[in-house]
């Protein structure tokens, strides 16, 4: 089967679509969650490497702050770029070895990834997932999530390309402005283009 990339801005729905396909059986993978869980790994070089950088996101047991750490890199575009020199290389790395180690299986596999365009991964899937959903519903989603103003909503959103460059480049569009009930429809529909891959 074909391995794909699910991308799409900051509150476009994302995470819920992937939910959504694995319970129909996709094998998921998820960037952001790996991220994490380098973050966790205290041993791990790139934990030292960002403790050391951005050791204003420690907290007090040295484990690092994902919320500190994000008010740090998204008020500032350099503290951004330095974060993202420390952990795409690995990220990209895992990214390329799971793709390639579960193209010649029979199950569905999905890959979440935020800056798939912005970051030039596309080459390493057979297809790409766009899930879209307008300004002002990703607005209201990103000050739901993440608890912040609409100022610093629209400040993390601006880092993510337009949505209507990324359809040009994406394999399957996904809208996602409705309801869950909605997204459930548009997974289902999904589901049965991937499955005639």
């Amino acid at each position: 089967m074909p391995v794909f990339g699910v991308t799409g801005k900051l509150g476009s729905g994302k995470s819920t679509l992937l939910k959504l396909l694995s319970e129909k059986g996709a094998r998921v993978y998820n960037v952001d969650r790996k991220i994490h869980q380098y973050y966790r790994d205290k041993n791990s070089r790139l934990y030292k490497k960002v403790a050391a950088v951005f050791a204003k996101a420690l907290c007090k047991n040295k484990e690092i702050s994902r919320k500190k750490l994000g008010e740090i890199v998204f008020a500032d575009r350099k503290a951004l770029s330095k974060l993202e020199k420390i952990v795409h290389p690995a990220v990209i790395k895992d990214l390329k070895l799971w793709a390639a180690a579960n193209r010649k299986k029979r199950q569905v596999y999905i890959a979440e990834v935020p800056l798939l365009f912005e970051k030039n991964l596309q080459k390493f899937f057979d297809g790409v997932i766009l899930v879209v959903a307008n300004r002002e519903t990703a607005l209201h989603r990103i000050q739901s999530k993440f608890g912040i103003s609409r100022k610093e909503a629209i400040r993390r959103l601006s880092l993510f390309m337009p949505d209507k460059a990324k359809k040009k480049r994406a394999d399957f569009v996904v809208e996602n402005n409705l309801t869950v009930k909605h997204l459930i429809r548009e997974a289902d529909i999904l589901w049965r283009k991937i499955k005639e891959m």
